[in-house]
């Protein structure tokens, strides 16, 4: 009998041995933002204690008893040991840190006193002239500058927020805007999270002010937008504020727990909907929240609705198989509208969960969605071979109904999440885990922000261990894209003529533990290119520069007369239809993820199913091109994933090694290792090829916006080769050999914050690495991979330490050395425990 080809991943059954005490670091001297130019200096000191002082007049003109200052770094300053936080703005000072904006912009709680404080601390601190100092490597005298200097030429700006920082729309388009089929709620206001412990008295009284002016205003609800957090995803202070029109005043502010508790008795009784949509009341709501200190923006009210994907009856019946008796099937969640009891789906339906009165539903959109997890394959031949061969079943979740009928069902956001989550919890109950969500809030996100949807999308994901697949977004009508060029020199210039704000991601899209999915074309559409961005397809990045989309697969073509859109389905009465959207996209990669948890019995961590369905997907081809790999990651991220046996498995010219587990604080992973021999040249230079994914679960805090990931892990791969120093004595010389996905630049190399955000995957949740070495590289065969966490400035690493999985594969190009066996010898020999994937899972279950 023949040997089999493909051998299963190998997860480390130990891998806290690998988990050591992390070495400190020496930290070099404070940097000067104005060296050689103290005139320059002085010049920038003097405007930045103006401005500390037009903000503190400012607040006691208004009386202000406290404020926020919003604190922007220069461009040189945007990293972690540039930020004012040792020096300046520090509680002892009379400030804390409560929020960011964008990136590099932080905001500060202080009072009009402490900003006249910091502005004579200024000036007598931070020094124009620069101390002399010896270098005791060179005994030459330098200039060393104080931290005061040093932070001081770091910032760019101080000043209080202005109305237009918090308000971008008029009352006359806020109440167009209300008037909408699709609006829950009302206006989406993000409040700053006020810490007591530095000034209890101004925020007592900053609360109670504002607290009074919203009761002057009469008939008005004010409650959260969500009343759940958890320890790892701290939300943003969001409230929901809409006018009524029956007097009814309900007003739940849950700014500080200790000073308002008294006051607030959770969300209150709401009574029936009686919202006020006169011109005049709006303005004096929106005029009230413009210049109230303690909300840091106001954005328009959450508009909800199913993605915008287009479908086309095709006259003919559409074919599903049945699912086979007593087999087991993977089971996806569909969140939507709810899918049609029609024959061809019944049999694969594993359970409805759901609000909606069946009159009330609009099920096209979630019946394709479920066609396509159920028949794909079956329903679109001439592209099987690239979808998941493994059918699903799925599991009806319908939480919107029909359009016009939302306000019916929620009358605020919270209401909308708390049936969300309530019925998350009866699918995960039947074993669910993994969810395809084609909802989206247009408009809600800010720039590269994270907006209050996806923060709450992340609460439910990580209390209820389950997995969200999002769709990017579309763009819609005239606001579409041409189609994509065959060549890469005419996709750049048409990608040159696009407003690229205007084309991000639609809200829920920027979440951070799951995957955002984006669409690419079918083949053999006359009139479009094969496997390119769509039209509609929306591009990231997520907050930050994260990584997002992550995915991509196909999601038909725009329609146009006369011409299909290659993408196929089910519609409500059980006939055949083409459809277009990244709503289409999203099931074809949640069959893939959901085969993979299925195949690991539901068992696996959910970083680790998270890494497993980035770490194989393949850009296509006509992306690669060197001068589209940058751009075209915003749209599909590390490419279209693999099926899920493939994701698991390995032929014999190479091996997958899987490292999961909790990286705790001041800890990091050190796994030394031996090159596979085969892959060693007669000249003893490392040949071969390697990839690393790495998904880990941060702590996130929304109030931070762009820079809501407080934490982050990376991952280095060294030879550790050696070198002589002065003395002629060999010492440790490691050199890092990973390159970030889609970039050819090493990593060891001094680049800027912003390049290492855009280029690096910094500050990201999923990373991929690689490195092809086909002539070979150094002289030892001895490699060190290594996990290390890097907290934000003012941020702590968690006490219970980060979840993580790594996943790092060596192979051979050529298809020809023996890697698997020699690796798997090699760990094993030196008294390592290592287990087929599929097996892992249940030893570690039980263990």
């Amino acid at each position: 009998m023949a040997e089999p080809l493909a051998r299963p991943i190998q997860v480390f059954l130990d891998t806290q041995r690998l988990i050591q005490i992390q070495a400190t670091g020496t930290r070099g001297p404070n940097r000067d933002f104005f060296a050689g130019n103290n005139s320059g200096f002085q010049r920038h000191k003097a405007r930045l204690r103006q401005q500390l002082l037009q903000a503190s007049s400012a607040l006691r003109t208004e009386a202000d008893p406290a404020g926020f200052v919003l604190v922007q770094m220069r461009e040189e300053g945007l990293a972690k040991s540039y930020r004012p936080l040792g020096a300046l703005f520090t509680t002892p000072n009379r400030f804390a840190l409560v929020g960011g904006a964008a990136i590099g912009q932080m905001y500060f709680q202080t009072t009009p006193d402490a900003l006249d404080r910091l502005s004579e601390l200024i000036e007598q601190r931070a020094e124009v002239q620069p101390r002399l100092r010896e270098n005791p490597e060179t005994g030459r005298m330098e200039e060393r500058v104080s931290a005061y200097r040093s932070e001081v030429g770091a910032i760019d700006e101080i000043r209080l927020p202005t109305p237009a920082d918090r308000l971008g729309f008029s009352a006359r388009d806020a109440v167009m805007w209300l008037e909408q089929e699709t609006i829950i709620g009302g206006y989406v206001v993000e409040m700053f999270r006020p810490d007591p412990r530095v000034t209890p008295q101004a925020v007592e009284a900053m609360i109670a002010r504002f607290r009074g002016r919203l009761n002057e205003l009469g008939g008005l609800i004010a409650v959260p937008f969500s009343s759940r957090t958890t320890k790892a995803t701290a939300s943003a202070l969001t409230l929901s504020i809409d006018l009524r029109s029956d007097g009814r005043r309900a007003i739940s502010l849950p700014l500080v727990p200790d000073v308002d508790a008294e006051q607030t008795e959770g969300v209150p009784d709401l009574g029936p909907r009686a919202p006020d949509r006169s011109l005049a009341r709006h303005q004096a709501l929106l005029d009230l929240l413009a210049r109230e200190p303690l909300v840091r923006r106001v954005e328009l009210p959450l508009r909800l609705e199913s993605g915008s994907a287009s479908s086309i009856g095709l006259g003919a019946e559409a074919l599903v198989q049945p699912p086979v008796a007593n087999q087991s099937y993977p089971v996806v969640g569909v969140i939507d509208a709810g899918v049609a009891a029609i024959s061809q789906l019944e049999p694969w339906r594993a359970g409805t969960a759901g609000l909606i009165s069946p009159a009330d539903r609009d099920e096209a959109h979630g019946s394709f969605i479920a066609g396509l997890l159920a028949g794909g394959g079956g329903l679109n031949p001439t592209i099987a071979n690239r979808l998941e061969p493994t059918p699903c079943r799925f599991f009806d979740i319908d939480v919107l109904p029909r359009r016009g009928l939302l306000g019916q069902y929620y009358q605020t956001p919270d209401e909308f999440f708390d049936q969300l989550e309530t019925q998350i919890e009866v699918a995960k109950a039947e074993g669910v885990r993994v969810f395809n969500m084609s909802l989206g809030a247009p408009g809600v996100r800010q720039g590269l922000g994270y907006s209050s949807f996806a923060a709450n999308l992340d609460r439910i994901a990580l209390t209820h261990d389950v997995i969200f697949l999002v769709s990017a977004g579309n763009l819609r009508g005239r606001d579409a894209r041409p189609e994509w060029s065959a060549t890469a020199e005419d996709a750049l210039e048409m990608l040159a003529t696009r407003a690229i704000a205007e084309e991000r991601i639609t809200a829920p899209g920027e979440h951070l533990f799951g995957i955002t999915v984006g669409a690419i074309n079918a083949p053999s559409v006359l009139g479009a290119v094969a496997d390119v961005p769509t039209t509609y397809t929306r591009r990231g990045p997520g907050p930050g520069g994260a990584r997002k989309p992550e995915l991509a697969h196909i999601g038909g073509v725009s329609p146009r007369a006369g011409s299909s859109c290659g993408l196929h389905s089910i519609g409500v009465d059980g006939q055949l239809v083409e459809g277009s959207g990244t709503s289409y996209a999203t099931p074809l990669v949640t069959g893939s993820l959901a085969a993979l948890d299925h195949r690991l019995e539901g068992q696996a961590p959910r970083e680790t199913l998270l890494a497993l369905s980035v770490h194989k997907a393949e850009k296509p081809h006509i992306l690669c091109a060197k001068p589209l790999r940058t751009v075209a990651r915003d749209f599909v991220g590390f490419g279209v994933p693999r099926h899920a046996d493939a994701c698991l498995s390995d032929d014999l010219n190479s091996i997958t090694l899987v490292f999961a587990d909790i990286l705790p604080p001041r800890r990091e992973l050190s796994f030394i290792f031996t090159w596979p021999r085969s892959l060693v040249t007669t000249e003893g230079k490392c040949r071969g090829r390697i990839d690393v994914t790495l998904a880990h679960t941060p702590p996130i805090d929304a109030a931070f916006d762009a820079e809501c990931q407080r934490v982050q892990l990376g991952v280095g791969l060294h030879q550790l080769e050696e070198k002589e120093n002065e003395d002629g004595e060999l010492v440790p010389d490691p050199q890092q050999r990973l390159n970030a996905c889609d970039s050819q630049l090493p990593q060891h190399l001094d680049y800027t914050e912003r390049y290492l955000l855009e280029n690096g995957l910094k500050w990201t949740p999923i990373k991929r690495y690689e490195k092809n070495i086909p002539k070979g590289c150094g002289t030892t065969s001895e490699w060190k991979l290594s996990l290390k966490g890097l907290t934000r400035a003012g941020a702590l690493y968690p006490e219970e330490g980060v979840r993580f999985a790594v996943l790092m594969t060596i192979a051979d190009p050529r298809g020809t050395a023996p890697v698997y066996e020699e690796v798997r010898a090699e760990i094993l020999r030196r008294g390592l425990r290592l287990a087929d994937i599929t097996v892992a899972q249940r030893l570690r279950t039980r263990g």
